[in-house]
């Protein structure tokens, strides 16, 4: 159960004023919420949440939000206007031409499958830092569509 400790405590003979009055609830303060007290609908805000440690307290599918999940041996990806595209089984060699993506919003491209042999070459339309050959799992790198081009933002290989 929650406590209100008072903003301000009045003497005895004190006398009341309104400054003291709105010291008295403005300075107050609440302590030992608990779960049932707060209400479903309280738009708590983020930052006043706690970051969360505990394993297992997170699904993964609650990280996938705004994320696609292709299992191709195409050659064109579609992102499908997703900022994570997370590419399964795929050997088709190399891509030739995403599609679907939003101009000036980065995506990644996600390896998920292993050994797989799907590369992004180091060509128009591509303006990448060289040949991209994710061979693990989690491989990734971060793309922008200028309008023209594919942008390399940045590549990760675990």
């Amino acid at each position: 159960m929650s406590t209100i400790s008072k903003g301000y405590v009045f003497g005895t003979t004190e006398l009341v004023t309104n400054v003291k009055l709105h010291t008295l609830v403005e300075n107050a303060t609440i302590s030992g919420i608990v779960n049932a007290e707060i209400s479903a609908t309280a738009s708590i805000v983020d930052t006043k949440l706690a970051q969360i440690t505990t394993t297992n307290k997170v699904s993964g599918v609650a990280l996938q939000e705004n994320s696609v999940a292709i299992a191709t041996n195409a050659s064109i990806v579609s992102t499908a206007a997703a900022k994570i595209v997370h590419l399964y089984s795929c050997s088709a060699g190399s891509i030739s031409t995403i599609t679907g993506m939003l101009t000036n919003v980065p995506f990644m491209l996600v390896n998920r499958s292993s050994g797989a042999s799907l590369a992004l070459l180091d060509a128009s339309p591509f303006l990448l830092n060289g040949n991209v050959t994710p061979s693990s799992v989690g491989s990734n790198i971060t793309l922008v569509w200028d309008g023209t081009n594919y942008i390399e933002i940045g590549r990760v290989a675990p």
